[in-house]
């Protein structure tokens, strides 16, 4: 694939991200990490006193058990399996980032398996490059605390702030910048690890280096991504309801199911996609498109029925899972294209065909 090291690369991140690898990688930590979070909520309303028929009415599959208030060791397992699905989401970049360098570079047979060995050998920069940053912040948190408290001491009090004021200014500016870095830490943290493969301090270093000398360009490419990833998500969501309507229009022919189809799969959608969950993540302007597409109903279900729509659900919800994954997809694969356009800038290139073509032939002649 032909890299142009500009702007234009952006807008081929979601067809570059249109990759089974990358959509499986992503695939399987949301299914993993939405089962933790699943489990979590349950486990946290549960224990605040909810039945389990309260919170399936009215949650369904998914709950957030933070709306209410609970007991500490409630919101400890709230938090617990967002913090996991999370960190589920965070590795899978890192290893999209790779996967997409790898592309990139002439590598089309990167498998999966690949990436998983390379974010368990560099899982610690994915994670502690942030929390490094952070710890600056802290630190500048905590120190000036101290200062503050020193200035109550009596008589010589006003001396502590006065003498040391204009470092107060300065690293009152540098903890400004900090909070910025920490900020880009958490969306480019882990493109620099899956395409530079940097340590924690040489992922934190390169962090620093690219707020300093681009912040402008990190945000607004970043916003230039997110249209992207919108459209991409609802071109991709008009296929699949084009596929629903069309399976509606055969079974539901009263030769065939008729009512009964729209019963059990209604019944499904409700569940795996309910209607208020669609209109926040696409708009409330999507919800004449949903009812148009998406059959949903009320009706009661016989047992055989019954099993045949929880079957069908869980099917949907890995179509939901899927969607979900190809939007970080292009969320990561465009990442990777940000990166190498500001590091052309700076003189780095890190993704070059020739470079690789020319690394395997001098193996070759060796």
């Amino acid at each position: 694939m032909e890299i142009l090291d500009n702007i234009k690369d952006i807008f081929r991140a979601p067809r570059l991200a249109l990759s089974i690898t990358k959509i499986l990688t992503f695939a399987q930590a949301n299914t993993v990490g939405f089962i933790a979070y699943l489990i979590a909520n349950y486990l946290a309303l549960l224990s605040s006193g909810f039945s389990l028929i309260e919170i399936w009415t009215s949650h369904g599959i998914f709950p957030c058990a933070n709306i209410y208030k609970l007991s500490w060791y409630s919101s400890l397992l709230f938090w617990a399996g967002s913090v996991y699905w999370f960190l589920a989401i965070y590795g899978s970049m890192a290893k999209v980032s790779k996967i997409t360098l790898q592309e990139l570079e002439g590598d089309y047979f990167y498998s999966l398996n690949n990436a998983h060995n390379f974010i368990k050998n560099n899982w610690q920069p994915v994670i502690f490059a942030p929390l490094s940053i952070l710890a600056i912040l802290v630190f500048y948190v905590l120190t000036t605390s101290f200062f503050g408290f020193l200035t109550k001491t009596p008589f010589i009090g006003s001396l502590f702030l006065a003498i040391p004021f204009i470092i107060y200014i300065f690293g009152a500016v540098f903890a400004i910048f900090t909070f910025f870095v920490f900020s880009i830490s958490i969306i480019y943290t882990p493109a620099i690890v899956g395409t530079l493969k940097e340590d924690t301090m040489g992922s934190v270093f390169n962090i620093f280096l690219l707020a300093w000398r681009y912040p402008l360009q990190l945000i607004f490419y970043k916003l230039m991504l997110l249209p992207f990833i919108y459209l991409s998500q609802v071109i991709l969501v008009v296929i699949l309801g084009l596929g629903f309507k069309v399976i509606d229009l055969i079974f539901s022919n009263p030769l065939l199911m008729g009512e009964r189809f729209s019963a059990v799969v209604g019944n499904a959608t409700k569940t795996a996609i309910p209607k208020d969950v669609f209109e926040i993540i696409f708009g409330s302007f999507m919800a004449s498109y949903y009812d148009f597409f998406i059959t949903t109903s009320n009706n009661t279900l016989n047992n055989v029925e019954a099993v045949a729509s929880f079957l069908i659900g869980f099917f949907i919800l890995l179509l939901v899972l899927i969607c979900f994954s190809y939007a970080l997809s292009v969320f990561s694969t465009g990442s990777v294209f940000i990166l190498n356009i500001l590091n052309i800038k700076s003189g780095i290139n890190m993704i070059s065909i020739k470079n690789k073509a020319g690394l395997i032939k001098t193996n070759i002649e060796e």
